[in-house]
C-alpha cells in the first residue's frame, strides 16, 4: 500500500490515513450500490422538495463536511438549477435568519463523518425552529452518530459504508463518498446510465493507488515546499479548498495553505507565493473556462524563482507541460462523466498531505497529538435559539 506495508505504516503512526485514502475506489462501488438499492426511497423523499415550483436545497456541514456541497452544488447547479447551494452548518448556526426561507419548501442535506458534531445537530434544530415544512436528508459515515439515530418524520438518512467513518484524524474517503453519495441521490432516474462512468472513476483510482500515488511521494521527496495553493474553477474550487485543509490538518499547519479560483488568485492572494510555493491547478476541459487556467499558468511559469507549479489535468495538453514542474494527465473513456473526475483529482492532494506530513516527522493519524485540535470539534457550545423572538 503506497510503497510500504501495514506494519511500517503502523510504524509511522500512518496506518488509518493511508488505508483510507487507499479504500476509496472500493468504498465508490459499495456506496453506488446503495444509492441503487433504496433509490425508490430516497427519490420520493427528495421529490417532495423538488417538484415544488420553488424549492431550497441546501448542502451543510463545516470543515471537510462543508466542502463537499461546496464542490457538489456547483455540480448540481449546472445539471438542474440555481436552487441548490452550500451553506456551512456553523453559518447557519451562528445566524439561521438569513440562510433559511419560513416558508419556501426547503432540503437541508447534512453531511457527516460521524453526525456527531454540535454543529450538524443545532443546524437541524434550528432550521425546523424557522421552517416547520423543511426536509432532511443525512449523508452520513457513522451508523451509529447522532444524526444517523435521530427518527424524525422530516429525516432521511443514508448510511455510507462503515469503513468509510475514517479513524484518522483527516477525513479522506468519507469526504469523496458523500460527494458520490450526494451526487447519486440527485441523479436517481440515471443510475444505471452512470455506472460505467462510475467505473471508469473505480478504475482510475486503482491505477493511482498502484502507480499514480508516486507522482506526489517524488515532489515531496524532491521539492522542500512550506506553502501549497489549489487553483480550481467551479466544483473543482470545492475540492482545491478540500486540498488545501488536508495539507493545513495532516501538517498540523507547518505547511501554510491556500485555495482560490485561477481568476480570483491574482486579487492580492498572489502574495503568497515565495520561493518555497507549491502551486497546483485542477484543470477543466470546457474551452472557456480553461483560457482562464492556461492563462494563470502562463503567468506564474516565466515568474517562478525556485517556487514550483503542478497541474492536475483531465486532457493531454502538450502546452501547459512546457510550462510546469510537474504535469498530472489522468485518462478517462470518452464518455465518462466530468462531474465525478475530482474524486480522483483529490487523490492526489491527500497523498502529498500523507507524506508531506511524514516529511515534517509528524504522525498522519493523529497530528495534534496535544488535542489542541480534535478529530470531531470539541469545546462548541450550542445556545438556544428562538426564531418567533428575533423576528
Amino acid at each position: 500500500m503506497f510503497n510500504n506495508n501495514e506494519q511500517t505504516w503502523k510504524d509511522l503512526k500512518a496506518f488509518d490515513t493511508a488505508n483510507e485514502i487507499h479504500q476509496q475506489p472500493q468504498t465508490w462501488d459499495k456506496t453506488y450500490h446503495i444509492i441503487l438499492e433504496r433509490r425508490q426511497e430516497i427519490q420520493n423523499f427528495i421529490n417532495q422538495v423538488i417538484n415544488e415550483k420553488e424549492y431550497d436545497v441546501i448542502f451543510t456541514g463545516a470543515g471537510t463536511s462543508e466542502f463537499v456541497g461546496n464542490a457538489l452544488a456547483p455540480v448540481l447547479v449546472k445539471e438542474f438549477n440555481s436552487n441548490f447551494k452550500s451553506i456551512a452548518t456553523t453559518d447557519i448556526v451562528a445566524t439561521p435568519s438569513l440562510f433559511i426561507d419560513p416558508v419556501k419548501p426547503t432540503l437541508l442535506v447534512s453531511f457527516g463523518r460521524s453526525g456527531n458534531s454540535p454543529e450538524s445537530i443545532a443546524a437541524v434544530d434550528v432550521v425546523n425552529e424557522i421552517n416547520k415544512n423543511a426536509k432532511h436528508l443525512v449523508i452520513t459515515c457513522n451508523h451509529e452518530g447522532k444524526l444517523a439515530l435521530r427518527d424524525d418524520e422530516n429525516i432521511f438518512s443514508i448510511k455510507l459504508p462503515k469503513e468509510t467513518n475514517d479513524l484518522s484524524f483527516a477525513m479522506t474517503s468519507s469526504f469523496s463518498n458523500m460527494f458520490l453519495a450526494a451526487f447519486l441521490a440527485f441523479n436517481t432516474d440515471n443510475l444505471e446510465a452512470l455506472y460505467p462512468s462510475i467505473k471508469d472513476i473505480i478504475r482510475v483510482g486503482y491505477a493511482f493507488n498502484e502507480e499514480g500515488y508516486k507522482v506526489a511521494m517524488e515532489l515531496v521527496e524532491n521539492f522542500k515546499f512550506d506553502r501549497i495553493v489549489y487553483l480550481g474553477d467551479a466544483d473543482q474550487n470545492g475540492f482545491a479548498q478540500e486540498s488545501a485543509l488536508k495539507m493545513l490538518e495532516l501538517t498540523a499547519g507547518e505547511v501554510v495553505t491556500m485555495h482560490n479560483s485561477p481568476l480570483g488568485f491574482r486579487h492580492g492572494p498572489k502574495s503568497i507565493v515565495n520561493g518555497t510555493t507549491l502551486t497546483v491547478v485542477y484543470m477543466k476541459e470546457d474551452p472557456y473556462t480553461r483560457q482562464y487556467q492556461v492563462d494563470i499558468i502562463k503567468e506564474m511559469s516565466p515568474q517562478r524563482n525556485g517556487n514550483q507549479i503542478m497541474v492536475v489535468d483531465t486532457m493531454n495538453d502538450d502546452t501547459i507541460r512546457e510550462l510546469v514542474d510537474v504535469y498530472v494527465s489522468i485518462n478517462y473513456n470518452e464518455d465518462t462523466n466530468k462531474d465525478l473526475v475530482g474524486l480522483n483529482m483529490v487523490m492526489y492532494a491527500q497523498v502529498l498531505s500523507l507524506y508531506k506530513s511524514l516529511d515534517l516527522d509528524k504522525s498522519p493519524d493523529n497530528p495534534w497529538p496535544s488535542g489542541l485540535v480534535n478529530r470531531v470539534a470539541q469545546g462548541v457550545i450550542i445556545y438556544p435559539y428562538s426564531y418567533e423572538e428575533e423576528k
